[in-house]
């Protein structure tokens, strides 16, 4: 069976440009066009949709994909949900010592005798009570929390291993199936870092291209596979408006 196999469906919606030389240039944020860039990322310049490329080899494989238990799916998100529990109580918690602090270094400077010491000193008092609270229920949380990732896991490992398994056989042309798709298109993958300033860019000769990164973040991974047209002045910010957030069991494989 020919390796073209796959690519020969998704040439025909994959025009070959002409256009002439420039550059595609990307700026990752990680959480909105204010925020801090992300350095230290690589982002692929792809001639082709890899995506598409994945379901075509997915469905002509030997056996069909492992499904994820629908349980462990739920526990899961259950998971997600206790950690993001222990994550608000922790910047509770968190808050409480900044305001102990500052009232702290506030009454250094004060005489105390005086009525804004009395004052503050009062409710510093208020919030040692909240900040001991506050404590057990952060320490609680994060128990609940371990103690479901730890059960999770284990299940998780399990499924991983069937995932890999199924992966290993199914892909295991893919090298091969890009290489002939590259020949076809007469294009090359390119590949560029972020820098400091979360930029990265590639000289981009033609069109279409599919702009590829992925990021781990605390609510889970931003993956984007974002298509321009070509070469362009203005900088594509790869953020988390247009990225897919994915979580769940396949993610943590």
């Amino acid at each position: 069976m020919s390796k073209l196999r796959f690519a020969i469906p998704l040439l025909a919606t994959l025009p070959l440009l002409t256009a002439c030389g420039g550059r595609i240039t990307v700026q990752v944020l990680a959480e909105g066009a204010d925020a801090a860039p992300v350095d230290d990322l690589e982002v692929q310049f792809l001639p082709f949709d890899r995506d598409s490329l994945f379901v075509v080899i997915s469905s002509q494989a030997a056996t069909p994909e492992p499904p994820i238990p629908a349980d462990l799916e739920e526990a899961s998100t259950a998971e997600r949900e206790l950690r993001d529990m222990w994550s608000e109580a922790e910047m509770n918690w968190n808050n409480v010592r900044d305001e102990m602090r500052t009232i702290t270094e506030r009454l250094e400077d004060l005489d105390d005798r005086s009525r804004e010491y009395l004052e503050l000193f009062s409710q510093f008092g208020d919030l040692e009570d909240e900040e001991r609270a506050l404590n057990r229920r952060r320490q609680a949380a994060f128990d609940d929390f371990d103690e479901m990732q730890q059960v999770n896991q284990q299940r998780i490992d399990s499924v991983c291993i069937v995932i890999d398994s199924w992966e290993e056989a199914a892909f295991a042309e893919y090298g091969d199936v890009e290489a002939d798709l590259l020949v076809a298109l007469g294009r090359e993958v390119m590949a560029d870092t972020t820098d400091a300033d979360g930029v990265a860019s590639a000289a981009a000769s033609g069109g279409p291209w599919w702009v590829h990164a992925r990021l781990n973040t605390a609510a889970g991974e931003l993956y984007w596979n974002v298509v321009v047209e070509g070469a362009s002045p203005d900088t594509l910010r790869l953020q988390s408006g247009n990225a897919e957030l994915r979580q769940g069991v396949r993610q943590r494989c």
